[in-house]
């Protein structure tokens, strides 16, 4: 079992509200954000000691439930591109670093009726129900083109009940908050509400009472712009003052993938700046993250943010599950990275 550094966090908000101060706002309108990212990812296949997850490794999400980091992610050992992902959990042992669950993978194809394999957990810890419920999403089609929303429960983060059918037919990277005892918003990727459009291109926003049952607005809230070919993996935060953020990953030329923030006062109409990213990809080819940023999960400590995300390099080639040397042309999701936003001490 491999254990892979993190970092110290104390006071998380509630799984349910994610929440900025005045001096975050500050720091998060500013184009790119003053993150500070580690140097070397703290979750990689090319090191980890897991067996399943030696190729991909990414898509990370964590939260902090009654005083413990937990952290969901996705990966495989088959190959770069495979419909096989299954899903991991680690805790961390002191803050510092994170120790993958003995019993991983949590959740494999095995486990599902309907498809082959999982893809972009969200998990919220319901404090009115005392459940763990997890949105993901499932491939339908060959080409990826077909993708559905899906729902579990777990009594403990590990031991899941999955519905027997897909909750919605198009989305990828569902985000939600929980904003009432019968209310839900939901953030996701998905075709318009008539079936059409591109997947990757759009994020809309959805609503529901009950969080199985979601309508889709009409119209997209973001939409590619600028110098962003595509809109995906949206993670949305909660000001105080009653502001929202959402971070996203879009292509860019030359190969590129950066993540992107907007910003709205209700979490409908959103101000976009798609010509800055707000998180780049680093600079210098040697890097973990030179290549693709994407999949954002944000939290808050009492002094900082963290930004989880997942990361692509340069490296082309890999060894799939037989040993069988392997190319993919954009680089497979090898890396979780963490970086830091420090909160003034005089606004914590």
């Amino acid at each position: 079992m491999s254990g892979v550094k993190g970092l110290v966090g104390s006071i998380l908000l509630g799984a349910t509200a994610w929440a900025l101060n005045g001096a975050d706002g500050t720091a998060l309108s500013m184009r790119p954000q003053p993150w500070a990212r580690r140097d070397a990812p703290i979750l990689s296949a090319r090191t980890t000691g897991e067996e399943w997850c030696k190729v991909v490794l990414y898509s990370p999400f964590v939260i902090r439930q009654e005083g413990k980091f937990r952290m969901w992610y996705v990966g495989t050992s088959v190959a770069s591109r495979t419909r096989d992902m299954k899903v991991g959990y680690a805790e961390p042992d002191d803050g510092i670093v994170w120790t993958p669950y003995s019993g991983n993978p949590i959740l494999t194809g095995a486990d599902l009726p309907f498809a082959e394999g999982f893809q972009t957990p969200f998990v919220l810890y319901d404090r009115e129900e005392a459940i763990f419920k997890m949105w993901f999403v499932v491939v339908m089609s060959d080409d990826d083109s077909e993708q559905a929303l899906c729902y579990a429960t777990s009594p403990d983060g590990i031991r899941w009940s999955i519905r027997p059918q897909p909750i919605h037919p198009s989305a990828r990277s569902p985000m939600i908050l929980k904003t009432g005892r019968n209310s839900y918003r939901m953030w996701a990727n998905s075709k318009g509400a008539d079936g059409k459009g591109s997947l990757f291109s759009r994020i809309y926003e959805f609503e529901s009472t009950d969080g199985l049952n979601w309508k889709q607005k009409e119209k997209p809230c973001i939409q590619p712009s600028g110098t962003i070919k595509s809109c995906v993996y949206p993670f949305v935060a909660r000001g105080e003052n009653g502001r929202y953020f959402m971070w996203y990953g879009g292509h860019r030329d030359g190969g590129r993938f950066e993540l992107f923030c907007a910003e709205s006062e209700d979490g409908s109409a959103w101000s976009t700046n798609h010509e800055i990213p707000a998180f780049p990809a680093a600079a210098g080819k040697e890097r973990f993250d030179s290549r693709y940023t994407s999949t954002p999960c944000v939290v808050k400590t009492n002094d900082r943010w963290l930004m989880y995300y997942s990361a692509r390099d340069w490296n082309r080639e890999y060894l799939d599950a037989a040993g069988v040397k392997r190319r993919d042309g954009s680089s497979p999701y090898s890396h979780v990275g963490l970086a830091t936003l420090a909160i003034p001490e005089s606004r914590q």
